[in-house]
């Protein structure tokens, strides 16, 4: 139930920090790409986390963030953010 949850989340974020559409003849961005852009976007200091105060701008990531957080540091890093992409 919790991974549903997740995946039901993060899918409503996705598509807001990747909102660009490729033009005709161009490839479509891979997964990896659009979860990078999504980190990214969230993790507005630049640090390389995405700190509670962050996720707590972003509703659905705000969300999943207690579960997301593997290692309790109080902070998602890209791989951790990354598995809720799956």
């Amino acid at each position: 139930m919790k991974k549903l949850m997740l995946m039901t989340a993060l899918s409503l974020t996705v598509p807001f920090a990747y909102a660009e559409q490729p033009y005709a003849g161009q490839p479509a961005t891979s997964a990896p790409e659009t979860s990078s852009a999504a980190f990214s976007q969230i993790d507005t200091d630049q640090d390389g986390v995405i700190s509670r105060q962050e996720a707590s701008s972003f509703s659905a990531v705000e969300v999943i963030f207690e579960d997301a957080d593997a290692n309790r540091d109080g902070a998602l890093d890209a791989d951790e953010f990354s598995r809720t992409q799956r």
